[in-house]
């Protein structure tokens, strides 16, 4: 029959085998818990570094918004400069015009017709296709009256007025040009 201390040894020998199995079982799932842990940790520093590239795009945005809200304010202010003057030399312009006694000659109808054009041509090249305004046929009725000496004269410094509003503008889009490109790479730089 079986002796008590034969079943002591053999329940010892089982509880040693459940106890190694038990451990064996724990350090599996101890090393799959720690590659997990690993692909977690990994998947979160990828994570910072990209949110951290984010928050460099996004200052970099805001700091270009502000530049350009910058210099469309000052081009602004310099163009209304620009406007206040123009009128003030127009005023001054026609007040010395009127005591001129051939202000009123025509320009001659090929220089007078010559401009016309070019300035419709600039008008329509400036103007945005609408097709609900369209004027195919050219029907718009022209001014009878002629071109002066003194109507040229007037018109001299408003276009010049208009060239120096447009050089500020383009002044304005190189400075904001000159500015991007020199921080483009910088906020990315490791």
């Amino acid at each position: 029959m079986i002796a008590l201390a034969d079943i002591k040894v053999a329940g010892r020998s089982i509880l040693l085998v459940a106890v190694i199995a038990v451990v064996g079982v724990l350090c599996v799932l101890l090393e799959n818990s720690r590659a997990d842990l690993a692909a977690v940790q990994s998947d979160n520093n990828v994570l910072r570094n990209d949110n951290s590239l984010q928050g460099q795009v996004i200052a970099t945005q805001a700091f270009n918004f502000n530049l350009f809200n910058q210099v469309a304010e000052h081009t602004s202010s310099l163009n209304s400069l620009i406007d206040a003057s123009t009128e003030n030399t127009v005023i001054e312009y026609r007040e010395i015009l009127r005591r001129e006694k051939t202000c009123n000659l025509p320009v001659p109808a090929d220089v007078a017709g010559g401009l016309l054009e070019y300035t419709n041509s600039l008008r329509a090249s400036a103007m945005h296709t609408d097709s609900g305004n369209a004027d195919a046929a050219g029907s718009s009725s022209t001014s009878s009256s002629r071109l002066t000496y003194c109507q040229a004269v007037l018109w001299i410094k408003p276009l010049l007025a208009a060239i120096e509003k447009a050089n500020n503008q383009l002044a304005g889009i190189r400075e904001i040009e000159r500015t991007r490109i020199g921080q483009t790479d910088a906020p990315f730089k490791r």
